[in-house]
Parts: C-alpha cells; sequence; structure tokens
C-alpha cells in the first residue's frame, strides 16, 4: 500500500555522491558480486580497497574529517565523524540494493557512543518497516501530537535505512532520496492510498539523535495550519523519547551541510531552511540561536519535569 505504482525516479544524488558512487561502481561488485546481504567480514574487505582513497572524496561536504578541510573554513561541526574503519561504511548502504545485517548496524552506533540498548533498537532499521510505529514501538499515529491540537491519526510512518535510499513517494509514485542513514516516511492517507508528506532523516551519536533532513514530498501534506519545521520536530522528538534518545539536535539553516556543498543555494533556500529548522526547533521548545550551529533538547530533563 505504501509502494509506488511506478519505478521512482528521482535526479538527486544524495549526500556524499562521490564516496557512495566509488564504493558502489568499484568497490561492493568486487566483494558481494549479485549478493544483496552485506556482512561485517564484508565491509572489513570493502575497507581495504578503498581505505586509502576515502578521505580524498566529496572535498565540500567530506564524510571523514580530512585534509580538505584546512581549505574550507566551514566543515560540519554537529556530525561525530566515524572512525577510519570498515564499520564508517554502515551508513552509506543503500536499500533495497543492499540488505546489511543487524549486527553491523548495531556495532557502527556502538562505535559513535550510544548505548547498548539504543543501538540494538536502531539496528533495526536494516530491515524496512512499512508501520514502524505498530510493529516496534507499539504506539498509534494519534499519539503523537502536533501543535494546535492536531496530531497523526490519518497517516503511517515507515522507517528504512542508508544514506542514498530512495524513499517511495507512495501510489502517487515518485520518492525522496535520503541524506541520512535513519528514515522515517510520513504517509498520509488519502482515499485508502497512502502518499508520502514528507522524509525524516537523522544520524545518531552518544545517545543523541541529530535530526539531519526534513523533507517534503508534494504527494502528502501535514495536517492543516502545521508547518513542515513545526510537524517534523513534534514527531521527531517524540519518537526520540520513545526510542530511548537523551537528547534531540539539529542544525541551525546557516550550519546545515547542504549549503557547504552547494553554498549559492542559500540566496534561493536559505529562507525554507530558516522556516523549517530555526523556527521550526524554536517552537518545540529546542536551545540555540540561529546563529549558533545547533538547536537541542534535552529529553532527559524534560522528562524529569513533566
Amino acid at each position: 500500500m505504501i509502494m509506488a505504482k511506478e519505478k521512482a525516479a528521482v535526479k538527486c544524488e544524495g549526500r556524499f555522491a562521490q564516496l557512495r558512487m566509488y564504493l558502489y561502481n568499484e568497490a561492493l561488485p568486487m566483494v558481494v558480486g549479485d549478493r544483496k546481504k552485506i556482512t561485517e567480514s564484508d565491509l572489513i574487505d570493502v575497507w581495504d580497497l578503498i581505505k586509502e582513497d576515502v578521505v580524498e572524496l566529496d572535498p565540500k561536504d567530506p564524510y571523514y574529517n580530512s585534509k580538505h578541510d584546512l581549505f574550507f573554513q566551514k566543515k560540519d561541526t554537529v556530525r561525530t565523524c566515524p572512525h577510519l574503519d570498515s564499520l564508517s561504511l554502515a551508513p552509506l548502504i543503500e536499500c533495497p540494493n543492499f540488505q546489511l545485517d543487524k549486527s553491523v548496524v548495531e556495532n557502527y552506533l556502538l562505535s559513535l557512543g550510544n548505548s547498548a540498548n539504543l543501538s540494538k533498537q536502531l539496528s533495526l532499521f536494516s530491515e524496512p518497516n512499512e508501520n514502524y510505529l505498530e510493529k516496534t514501538l507499539s504506539m498509534h499515529t494519534k499519539d503523537i501530537v502536533l501543535g494546535k491540537n492536531q496530531n497523526l491519526k490519518n497517516y503511517i510512518l515507515s522507517s528504512n535505512y542508508g544514506v542514498g535510499t530512495i524513499v517511495s513517494g507512495g501510489a502517487k509514485g515518485g520518492g525522496v532520496r535520503s541524506d541520512s542513514p535513519f528514515l522515517f516516511g510520513v504517509y498520509e492517507m488519502q482515499n485508502k492510498d497512502l502518499n508520502l508528506a514528507c522524509l525524516l532523516g537523522f544520524w545518531a551519536q552518544n545517545n543523541e539523535m541529530l535530526v539531519s533532513q526534513i523533507q517534503p514530498c508534494k504527494n502528502g501534506h501535514l495536517p492543516s495550519e502545521i508547518t513542515l519545521g513545526e510537524g517534523a520536530f513534534a514527531i521527531t522528538t517524540e519518537l526520540a523519547r520513545k526510542i530511548g534518545f537523551e537528547k534531540v539536535i539539529t542544525y541551525t539553516a546557516r550550519s546545515h551541510p547542504i549549503f557547504m556543498e552547494h553554498p549559492n543555494d542559500w540566496n534561493q533556500f536559505g529562507g525554507d531552511f530558516v522556516c523549517i529548522y530555526d523556527n521550526g526547533a524554536k517552537k518545540n521548545g529546542f536551545n540555540g540561536g540561529r546563529h549558533e550551529d545547533r538547536h537541542e533538547k534535552d529529553l532527559t530533563f524534560n522528562s524529569q519535569h513533566l
């Protein structure tokens, strides 16, 4: 019911495009051939093939800290840089082209300072789930309350995995390519069809949810009178609390990495990012001003003072 009727056609390459293309066109075919299931041993073999080259790729928005950082004053200071090892490749494996073993995702998350319980919970994202909220968290969408006394009762939340993964647009076709490894698709029910309203993507580090992608899809819409940013942070904050994160953080509009790779896009899209990230975070009680590099909300503090 969620899947598109026709194959998605998405032109956007997604984040870390050079690294991912090198991975898919050169290394992975040599190691796994036509096999879809990828194990930790496979990633070790892939890493041995590419480890000397990876820091040279995507200089404007490098996945790893590299010598290129010396030439760019702006860089992603919010996302924790992964270790230079095979586990760092885990977020770059796209679904459904490949399926990453859960243990790999779990070990990757542990390497970034996440707790054992949180890492185990998030490893479930490696298997796409068309109804994540009910099947995994035993919640109903009506339990997610948005501003202006509205909720998500006529919606379904899916989960998916991998930077570069195309999340289906629903019955109307198309889709959205992810820039984040952990993904929520927010689908609106329209005459018994489900259509994507927005894609919410995040990273997980030090028991913090870093919300890094809030992207609308014209196939569906959030409830009326709810802005995209307001709804996105209401949804991610509630899910983060339920999953077991201690904090939710996000970029300010000015610090968002999309403008490091495409600085000239600020004039066209900067105002939209201010509305989504700065205003949306503020309406949901996040700390941090728009001239800093992040907004954040401490869930442990809030839970103690409800």
